[in-house]
């Protein structure tokens, strides 16, 4: 039976409101805490096998870049660095320290390459503080 999937941007409280209720849901989960776990665990799985993605200067390097990055990453989300620089080197300890491993770290040379790049791979999220990039990509 499949299990409600969380919509874009809804909250955990009201994908677990709308999860719960469900009527698939009530006839094979009769028990409200187990309905709640099955839900739960939808919700938190949500971004498993998402791509998301950062710009490295003054987006990731910034406290809450980082944290951001550690969330997603705690959750299954797949995490990219994409940047304009022209050298991923300075980029690679950061990735190390995040657990980014190093293929998914590109120096596209341009803000033209990196809005390619982001499309190229897939990605579903890319935090960038750009706000060309961010008009590009939509």
């Amino acid at each position: 039976m499949p299990i409600p999937k969380p919509q874009k941007d809804e909250s955990k409280k009201d994908f677990i409101q709308r999860c719960i209720t469900d009527e698939k849901m009530k006839s094979e989960y009769t028990d409200i805490d187990q309905r709640v776990a099955v839900c739960s665990t939808s919700y938190e799985e949500r971004l498993a096998g998402e791509k998301i993605s950062f710009d490295y200067d003054e987006t990731l390097t910034t406290e809450k870049g980082t944290n951001l990055a550690k969330e997603y990453i705690s959750k299954g989300a797949d995490v990219y660095i994409i940047s304009a620089r022209q050298q991923k080197d300075g980029m690679l300890a950061k990735a190390k320290q995040l657990g980014i491993p190093e293929s998914r770290v590109y120096a596209t040379g341009s803000n033209k390459a990196k809005v390619e790049k982001i499309k190229e791979l897939g990605i579903t999220t890319h935090y960038d503080n750009n706000p060309d990039v961010v008009k590009e990509l939509g």
